[in-house]
């Protein structure tokens, strides 16, 4: 996927992902200050359009070969993320809907799924797409999920027609009232109904116009939303759940076992066949709950303010900062560049001056 043309590079150093990721970070960062609670268990239906219209070559290779692309990166960012949550494969093709994988934590499965079926298809797309019939599929596999998890749809919709046999403002209805949230990501014109179904879920539609744009567009989507009040503006209750931490097994199968009824599963996060106890690890607690207290947003210091001048050295990374953007931490008063801001917030989601200080009191 090729950067567009409009992006500009840095005058200094020639770094055009910095300019991207300081916007970028400035959304999330927005977000993060408004949301008090976030959901840290997600049932995401992710549905592709895998319809005619894909085949256009206005994004390189096509737009589906694009989609094949982003799709395998959002399962790994959002797996890393969300290593306790779950997502299902649905495809709309020739005007019906279908599902490709179940509601699962495994992301090499749903990567082959895909991957065997646009091979099967030599990589094209067909027919006309039906986003009430993918909707339909998706508000199946969402409404029988647990209450503790939110439910969520992310479709990567192409086309500028939607060929349904039904009402789809009342599956919308449905959804809303299932407390499923529909966000599209579209990769043509916008759409009225993709915008009015975003809407009434309380869901969001965006629509992008290169290939860069719609891979940023879906994974801004690995980071959970805020939870949406309940009526008359009253905070939801919070609803608990029994998980498990399992040992491990050196049996003839080897595996995890259940510390509730003995049963061994294969990996990793996963529910127990015999008794259906969630399992997981202490670590896959640990790179969930940092959703719950994100790090704080970093304020920009200008050349002449505080510790930043253009002898200071970066807290990260340790390169000299020059006329590069310097960003200070407002615990530790640390400074950092714009790489390491960004890596800081996206990736590492801890503040390493922080985190030293603490060390040192300890």
């Amino acid at each position: 996927m090729e950067e567009p043309e409009e992006l500009k590079e840095d005058e200094t150093t020639g770094a055009l992902k910095i300019v991207r990721r300081k916007v970028q970070k400035t959304d999330a960062s927005a977000t993060e200050a408004r949301a008090i609670r976030k959901g840290v268990i997600r049932f995401v239906v992710l549905i592709v359009d895998c319809s005619e219209s894909m085949n256009q070559r206005d994004m390189r290779p096509t737009r589906l070969g694009v989609v094949q692309q982003v799709v395998g990166s959002f399962l790994d960012n959002f797996f890393d993320q969300n290593p306790i949550s779950q997502v299902s494969l649905v495809e709309l093709r020739g005007g019906k809907a279908e599902k490709l994988t179940e509601l699962s934590g495994n992301s090499r499965h749903h990567k082959n799924k895909l991957e065997e079926r646009l091979a099967a298809h030599r990589s094209a797309g067909a027919g006309m797409p039906s986003m009430r019939a993918g909707l339909e599929v998706a508000l199946q596999l969402l409404e029988m999920q647990a209450s503790y998890g939110t439910r969520e749809v992310l479709m990567m919709y192409g086309s500028l027609s939607s060929c349904d046999r039904g009402d789809i403002f009342q599956t919308a209805d449905r959804l809303k009232s299932a407390g499923v949230k529909v966000n599209i990501v579209g990769m043509a014109a916008e759409l009225y109904v993709a915008r009015a179904v975003s809407k009434r879920t309380g869901g969001s539609y965006s629509v992008a116009t290169h290939a860069v744009q719609v891979r940023d567009m879906v994974l801004k989507h690995t980071s959970p939303s805020p939870v949406e009040e309940g009526e008359g503006g009253k905070e939801k209750p919070a609803a608990g759940m029994w998980v498990g931490f399992p040992r491990k097994s050196y049996g003839a199968l080897g595996g995890w076992q259940c510390p509730r009824c003995m049963d061994v599963v294969k990996e990793i996060p996963a529910d127990c066949g015999l008794c259906g106890l969630k399992l997981l690890s202490s670590s896959h607690l640990a790179r969930s709950y940092h959703h719950l207290f994100p790090v704080q947003s970093f304020h920009e210091l200008e050349d002449e303010e505080g510790p930043a001048t253009s002898t200071s050295t970066c807290g990260g990374c340790g390169v000299l900062l020059g006329k590069e953007s310097k960003h200070v931490c407002p615990a530790c008063k640390q400074v950092f560049c714009g790489l390491c801001d960004g890596f800081i917030h996206e990736m590492l989601h801890v503040c390493p001056g922080c985190e030293g200080r603490e060390a040192e009191a300890s």
